[in-house]
């Protein structure tokens, strides 16, 4: 039960630098312009964390961030195969195909009078 007051801490503490932030005298720069979503995002990920971790939440209805990533990491070979056979082969020469058969046809049109008509 300590790891859900936890996270309750780190959601208010999130929040509260998030406040200061986004009220603070550099509010517009940048640098905070970027913080605040990114302190936002790890705040979430570690209520989740110790959410999970805390009141032993079964992997299969809802594994903790860390393992995700763990699992993800471990798979990069596979995800990438998957990647390179899906994107890379299919879908990205589908579309050179295709935006080469419609710039030839574009040519043809513009070219003959008949298929302008």
């Amino acid at each position: 039960m300590t790891l859900v007051f936890a996270a309750l801490l780190v959601w208010i503490l999130g929040w509260a630098l998030n406040g200061w932030l986004a009220r603070g005298p550099m509010a517009n720069t940048p640098v905070v312009r970027l913080a605040v979503p990114l302190i936002f995002g790890l705040t979430i990920l570690g209520v989740w964390e110790l959410v999970v971790r805390g009141l032993n939440v079964p992997l299969v209805i809802l594994p903790a961030p860390s393992l995700i990533a763990t699992r993800f990491a471990g798979s990069l070979p596979v995800l990438w195969e998957d990647f390179s056979q899906t994107i890379l082969k299919g879908a990205l020469s589908g579309y050179l195909i295709g935006c080469g058969a419609a710039f030839l046809m574009a040519i043809l049109v513009d070219r003959s009078d008949f298929l302008r008509r």
